[in-house]
């Protein structure tokens, strides 16, 4: 894929370098994608959320937006803007987190049924290309290779969507997630400046992409030994 770029890991993480190499061959989405929607009725209450008060069946609220007729970019647009309950600046109503999918926006301009976006999971494989020496860090490089791509419902009440969790990270192994409308993620698109962190908690990351709504990585762990 001809991804390039260079960056030094903080003196926190052992200093280590990634350096990013040829990206394994991008996948058509029908062959290593599975359709796997998440029903309504399978929603979970997001921890300290107020209990649904309406059932996937019923009517939608009286103020609401409607979705169903809106183009990809219409949607794309509608999702970026719509801001989180908690009213924080820059957050978004539907975003990735450690628990997956998460859907709790602020009570004006919600959707008035369910949308449907795609979630891909990409493997970050790394290997170490040079030892450490007294005057100079570890050498790693890492490629992405597409776990699997699948479509969820999210909406119209709060809650976390099931099965959408990031992969934990293995040794020399991380991830990364990403929630999207439209086309598919090339692998060109994905960073080309990940860090190693000395936690496998979930962080954000920036994808470059039209229809990206909420990206995150998990570092591998155990890299001294890749």
């Amino acid at each position: 894929m001809g991804n390039a770029g260079k960056f030094l890991i903080p003196a926190a993480a052992a200093a280590a370098l990634f350096t990013v190499s040829g990206c394994s061959e991008d996948k058509p989405a029908d062959e290593a994608s599975t359709a796997s929607p998440s029903e309504l009725a399978h929603y979970t209450a997001a921890p300290g959320s107020a209990t649904p008060t309406q059932s996937p069946t019923t009517s939608a609220p009286a103020e609401c937006v409607k979705t169903r007729d809106m183009t990809v970019e219409q949607l794309t647009g509608y999702l970026k803007e719509l801001r989180s309950g908690t009213g924080e600046y820059r957050s978004r109503g539907l975003s990735l987190d450690s628990s997956g999918l998460n859907f709790t926006p602020e009570a004006i301009q919600r959707p008035c049924e369910a949308v449907t976006v795609k979630l891909a999971r990409y493997w970050v494989d790394v290997e170490k290309t040079r030892e450490a020496t007294a005057v100079t860090p570890a050498r790693y490089e890492y490629e992405y290779t597409l776990i699997n791509v699948t479509s969820h419902k999210a909406g119209p009440q709060d809650g976390r969507v099931p099965d959408t969790a990031p992969p934990g990270g293995a040794d020399c192994q991380g991830t990364v997630s990403v929630a999207y409308l439209g086309e598919d993620i090339p692998l060109r698109s994905l960073p080309n400046d990940l860090e190693l962190t000395d936690t496998t908690a979930p962080v954000p990351v920036e994808v470059d992409g039209d229809g990206v709504l909420s990206a995150i990585y998990v570092s591998p762990v155990g890299v001294e030994s890749c």
